[in-house]
């Protein structure tokens, strides 16, 4: 992620932030649409496509992997001159892309996000041009008695030539689940940064944007109902 002014300043003098992690977060508490498009999700989506996006065991991107022709040299011990990230999650299953169904709900929702991942860009110093363009999008329904989450991962291209300008990636919540009390971690999303891990609660309603490089995870969930999430990634038109 590349920013437009390496130091920002604080309200202290003498003291500035380098090239801070810009991150989005809003919550649209109490709201019809949030419900309205958690009840569509499990109306038209099979058992199948409600787990499109989540790390499934013994899903692999079987099309790619069959023909993968391997350009790097598969040592045991190796050093690497840099600190790049992991690229991607091993396990893949295809986007439903449930953004594109034609609904007013889903389309008021599209628009929420639009508009935070505008806000965000106008706070890193973006004004002219912003035409958000929302690549891929899953809607994801975590089972309350599978103990399903997601390792960590980002959402890098498996080759830096995919990379796009201003890729980002985000998460609008439909619902958390009521996760158990007696789990304190059920359901957790987590970013891992220099070495901590950031952890955030879900809750209905809640709207997540953050530079699709980051890695992040969702600890396994156990609850009394559905953790329903529209996971997507957004970068500039």
């Amino acid at each position: 992620m590349h920013y437009k002014k390496p130091l920002h300043k604080t309200s202290k003098e003498n003291i500035y932030h380098l090239a801070p992690i810009p991150f989005y977060k809003r919550v649209f508490d109490n709201d019809v649409i949030t419900d309205d498009v958690y009840n569509l999700g499990l109306d038209v989506l099979n058992k199948e496509q409600r787990q499109m996006g989540q790390e499934l065991i013994n899903n692999f991107d079987e099309s790619r992997y069959k023909d993968y022709k391997i350009n790097y040299n598969r040592e045991d011990e190796w050093v690497e001159e840099h600190e790049k990230p992991p690229i991607g999650s091993r396990f893949y299953v295809e986007p439903n892309n449930f953004l594109d169904f034609d609904d007013e709900s889903v389309n008021i929702i599209k628009r929420r996000i639009k508009v935070g991942f505008k806000e965000l860009l106008w706070s890193q110093d973006y004004r002219l041009g912003i035409k958000p363009i929302i690549s891929e999008s899953w809607l994801q329904y975590y089972d309350p008695n599978e103990g399903r989450g997601h390792n960590a991962h980002n959402h890098h291209r498996w080759n830096n030539s995919e990379e796009q300008p201003l890729m980002f990636s985000g998460g609008y919540y439909l619902s958390d689940g009521n996760p158990l009390l007696d789990h304190p971690y059920s359901g957790a999303f987590a970013f891992h940064i220099r070495g901590s891990k950031y952890y955030i609660r879900p809750k209905a309603g809640m709207l997540l944007i953050w530079p699709h490089d980051i890695i992040h995870s969702v600890e396994p969930f156990y609850g009394e109902s559905y953790r329903a999430v529209i996971n997507f990634n957004i970068q500039l038109g």
